[in-house]
């Protein structure tokens, strides 16, 4: 690894967690004090040093972290003296503050650089109290990076404060002298300006002769330092208050850095790095039996195949050499010589790719060593030339015009060295002679991981186990991470951690048979194969009151970025290049009838498919994820997000006892809202159309007919009519994500289609409401019913022919029967039945005999009873008016 001395000025704001990696990281302790280890304590700071009066400003409370916060910093940096002042002060603003904020601590390397200690005080109520005391510190060598193999030297001088208290303020001033031999004396590095907290005053400079030529790149900023000159020297000065503070998102690329910073550098091209880079590789005069031995067991192995020769040369570098930096001083650029790594049998990445072209070059083979960096990789090429740019080492092979990039730190990668994966490093620089130019690394990752599980299950009714077989084929970068995974774990621990997972999703799963595991090394695939039994595979689903059995797409559920993009600006990196074929067969213990589907999302960046299909007792799902990219730029993550929610639906699904295969199904909001508005709205409606005052003739209300004749076939169709516009939208399913995210196939036609499938909700919502309505005209024999009724009874097969158009036509798109003729069957009985019965409401007398009733029924009641008054007080008059004689059995007048 190449050490990179940019300085993070944020570094600085979580002191707490680097008391945590002092304290318990694997350090080596040493109580050393005075002039031990290069540390001293000197009252007097630097005479050179550009006196700067802190502004003493308070961040908002919202920008302080861990109960305090850094009032000022300020780093000085003289570049013919190689001295680097800084001065820090911290404020502690809360109890949390205290604890976090207690103590001080400066990394710095023995072996080339002197830390010197000019003053440590605590403010307290305006006044301050000395707490610089050699004694109190202790020199840790702590090794950040021991975890990865890296053991770079370096000491932290460390204080643990007393008695500090809120409202503190901590002031501290250092000095570090020396530079590493290895960089000569070119300069350069990189200040940043913000950070994870907010910094109230920052003052940086750099000083040097006027002489030297120093090339400056802002990055997030386009303001220039303050340059003036002085006694041959020329100073940069940077101030900034109240910087700004940045919190990360989830998934943020390596490479992403919204931090204003700014890069320094007297290297004038790529070139001048090429050449640095080649000074400090060169170990041309040294004698190298150990190499010269090794070149000659592979030449014997490898026969005249140069081939095979770089196969196993890389082989031997990637797995018999293993990874292990020291990198004190000088080798912190400078590779250990081929002989002194192939004597210890360990190295860092300079280390092994030096070995690994020299292995290489003793064969007549170009290959030269690149270096890269892990983080900027695709951004690289937008810094300034700088040997501080990179923090890796790898080989570049140029066989047969043909070039191969070769990390020798990934072990066991298997097959032939040309199909060798080689992570995306973006833009490196090739240590060449002639070479002034970054090159990008072009590759496209061949793996593929296929995982088919089969389920047989048993009856519900049967006490008999359910068993699983998986069988899964790693090929390339899939087979070498794999290989790596059991050279650690072993078989048995890859057995023990896939049962713990398989656990997760099915409790009572077992091991039926022992892992079984075969290597092809040549063509570089692995195929495991995995026997389990599951005990009470079914489960009781409360929702839809029946048992059934999950299956999961989980292999590639784990793949997906499941993020929130409120507010997010920065880009989204994905997994590298993912290639994964799940298939999941079930055998049933009786036969299923659960129909085929389909779905698919494909677009410039990634790609997804699930198919399901069934046969007599077996259903069998299918699914692919790929991607093509290894990141997203901010335009593109919310229909990524849109996409992984509806690929994440897809990934589950369930078997019913009863035989019925469903996605997990969810409500889908986005149809159900729009219906129940216009459900609401409509109803309202209507109810303002039902209370309308309308004329009536007192005349046919009194002579008005029953509900009669052909009039109860209609009455059968306006009370089932309701019925069947509120079950419609949930027989076709309607509110379930299910349809919804099916339109995702259609690609361009999408938006369209759910506009279409919203209207439609709303109008079987208008429609619904609008039979009730009718519904009660009917019985209450309104005057305006066959008005209405005709209205709906044409209004719904205007709708059935436009439903059966859109479904024809979606039907159309996908390249299948553009018409059912189902669906046309049905238009055409509704053409039918709407034709009788519009004619006959038109034409018939008992309808107009029948219908006769207004609102309001009082007014009306009143008006009947007047008439009846009217009619039976002029039929008495008429009864005096006739002669009252009656005539007996004897023909007499009375």
């Amino acid at each position: 690894m190449l050490s990179t001395p940019f300085v993070h000025l944020y570094g600085f704001f979580s002191p707490m967690k680097v008391l945590l990696i002092f304290l318990f990281s694997s350090a080596i302790a040493s109580f050393s004090y005075g002039q031990q280890k290069n540390f001293f304590v000197n009252n007097n700071e630097p005479s050179w040093i550009v006196k700067v009066k802190p502004k003493n400003l308070k961040p908002s409370p919202k920008d302080i972290s861990e109960g305090y916060f850094a009032s000022f910093y300020e780093s000085q940096s003289h570049l013919e003296l190689h001295e680097d002042y800084h001065r820090l002060i911290r404020e502690i603003v809360s109890d949390a503050g205290v604890q976090n904020g207690s103590q001080i601590s400066v990394t710095y390397d023995p072996s080339f650089q002197k830390l010197i200690f000019h003053k440590i005080l605590v403010w307290r109520d305006g006044k301050s109290y000395n707490r610089l005391k050699i004694n109190d510190f202790k020199l840790l060598q702590t090794e950040k990076e021991l975890s990865r193999f890296i053991y770079s030297g370096t000491f932290d001088a460390f204080m643990l404060l007393d008695d500090v208290r809120k409202n503190d303020r901590i002031e501290f001033s250092y000095t570090i002298t020396g530079l590493n031999p290895v960089f000569g004396k070119k300069y350069a590095d990189a200040f940043y300006f913000e950070g994870s907290s907010s910094v109230g005053h920052i003052y940086n400079n750099i000083i040097l002769s006027k002489s030297r030529s120093l090339a400056l790149k802002n990055f997030n900023f386009n303001e220039n330092p303050h340059i003036s000159e002085k006694n041959g020297l020329r100073i940069y000065e940077w101030e900034s208050t109240l910087t700004k503070t940045y919190r990360a998102a989830d998934y943020e690329p390596t490479w992403y850095n919204p931090l204003k910073r700014t890069q320094l550098s007297e290297y004038k091209n790529w070139n001048e790095v090429v050449q640095w880079a080649l000074s400090i590789n060169d170990y041309t005069n040294l004698r190298t039996p150990l190499v010269d031995k090794k070149v000659k067991e592979l030449r014997a192995e490898s026969g005249a195949d140069l081939k095979k020769y770089i196969t196993l040369a890389t082989r031997f570098v990637q797995d018999e050499i293993r990874y292990m930096g020291i990198e004190i001083g000088i080798y912190s650029h400078r590779p250990n010589s081929p002989e002194k790594v192939l004597l210890q049998r360990y190295g860092d990445c300079k280390d092994k790719s030096l070995l690994l072209v020299h292995l290489l070059k003793a064969q007549g083979i170009n290959a030269y060593m690149t270096y890269a960096n892990t983080y900027t990789t695709i951004k690289t090429d937008e810094y300034l030339p700088s040997p501080f740019v990179f923090n890796h080492v790898i080989v570049l092979v140029d066989y047969n015009n043909y070039k191969t990039w070769i990390d020798p730190t990934i072990s066991y990668q298997r097959g032939t060295f040309d199909s060798f994966y080689a992570p995306d490093y973006g833009s490196v620089l090739i240590i060449k002679k002639g070479v002034n130019t970054l090159e990008k690394i072009e590759r496209k990752p061949l793996g593929k991981l296929i995982a088919n599980l089969r389920f047989n299950l048993a009856d519900t009714v049967s006490a008999a186990k359910s068993s699983l077989l998986v069988t899964s084929i790693y090929s390339d970068n899939y087979a070498d991470e794999l290989r790596r995974q059991i050279a650690e774990s072993g078989t048995d621990g890859m057995e023990k951690s896939f049962l713990e997972y398989l656990a997760k999703l099915y409790p009572e799963i077992e091991t039926k048979e022992q892992i079984k595991v075969e290597d092809n090394e040549e063509g570089n695939v692995i195929e495991v194969t995995e026997s389990y039994e599951i005990g009470n595979i079914w489960n009781e689903n409360n929702e839809i009151k029946d048992q059934v059995v999950y299956f999961y797409g989980d292999m590639i559920s784990s793949e997906l970025r499941k993020i929130t993009t409120k507010k997010r600006l920065a880009p989204l990196a994905l997994k590298d290049y993912i290639n994964i074929e799940q298939n999941i067969t079930v055998d049933m213990p009786y036969n299923v009838s659960v129909g085929d589907d389909t779905f698919q999302i494909e677009n410039d960046s990634y790609y997804f498919d699930m198919y399901q299909i069934q046969r007599p007792r077996e259903i069998k799902f299918s699914y692919t994820f790929r991607n093509s990219v290894g990141y997203l730029e901010n335009d593109k993550i919310k229909d990524y997000a849109k996409d992984i929610k509806k690929i994440d639906e897809y990934l589950t699904h369930y078997i019913k006892r009863g035989g019925t295969a469903e996605a997990n199904n969810h409500i889908n909001f986005y149809m159900l809202i729009p219906y129940l508005f216009c459900l609401a709205g409509s109803a309202l409606f209507f109810l303002k159309l039902y209370k309308k005052n309308e004329p009536f003739i007192i005349e046919d209300i009194a002579d008005a007919l029953p509900i009669g004749g052909w009039l109860v076939l209609i009455a059968m169709r306006v009370m089932i009519f309701p019925i069947i516009l509120l079950t419609g939208p949930f027989l076709i399913r309607m509110f379930k994500n299910e349809a919804w995210n099916g339109l995702a196939n259609f690609g361009n036609w999408e938006g369209l289609l759910k506009f279409t499938f919203i209207a439609e909700a709303m109008i079987y919502a208008f429609l619904f409401t609008y039979s009730v309505f009718c519904l009660i005209l009917f019985f209450q024999r309104r005057k305006s019913f066959p008005k209405h009724f005709i209205i709906i009874t044409t209004g719904h097969l205007g709708f059935l022919i436009f439903d059966t158009a859109i479904a024809s036509s979606m039907n159309s798109i996908l390249g299948k029967t553009f018409v059912n003729p189902k669906d046309l069957g049905s238009v055409f009985g509704s053409l039918i039945y709407c034709i009788i019965f519009v004619w006959y409401l038109l034409a018939s007398e008992r309808v107009k005999q029948t219908f006769v009733f207004t609102y309001p029924k009082s007014v009306w009641q009143l008006a009947l009873a007047k008439y009846h008054d009217h009619f039976y007080a002029k039929k008495d008059e008429q009864i005096q008016l006739k002669p009252l004689t009656e005539t007996n059995d004897n023909n007499e007048n009375i």
